[in-house]
């Protein structure tokens, strides 16, 4: 039979702990790919603007490449700096989880009976 507040039930707990670690892991991949995709919006959106400004002041094409590689280059430095915000991020909540998760699913049950 089995008692609802039994020490194995905290035990099993861990598992589930460890499965919201995976899903927090996938999380952030989730999270990335949305964060690439906005990025590349403002992206070609700030690119459009700068063409059509530059278009009605009739510059030259070597000024007109030189802004637009301007433009790249802070939206490369935008995504570099944030996948690494969010791997980190993501990395050690899922760490932190898997980590507690794994011991709890595995010495949980000796661990209360101490305590209970």
């Amino acid at each position: 039979m089995i008692q609802l507040l039994d020490t194995e039930w905290f035990s099993r707990s861990g598992s589930v702990v460890v499965v919201i670690g995976i899903i927090s892991g996938f999380s952030g991949i989730i999270e990335e790919r949305v964060l690439m995709s906005r990025l590349s919006i403002r992206k070609r959106l700030e690119i459009l603007q700068k063409k059509r400004k530059l278009r009605l002041l009739k510059a030259t094409p070597d000024y007109v490449q030189e802004e637009l590689d301007d433009i790249e280059e802070k939206y490369l430095i935008l995504i570099k700096e944030s996948m690494h915000s969010i791997k980190f991020n993501a990395g050690i909540s899922e760490g932190i989880l898997l980590i507690l998760g794994t011991l709890t699913w595995g010495f949980g049950d000796i661990v209360l009976t101490f305590i209970v």
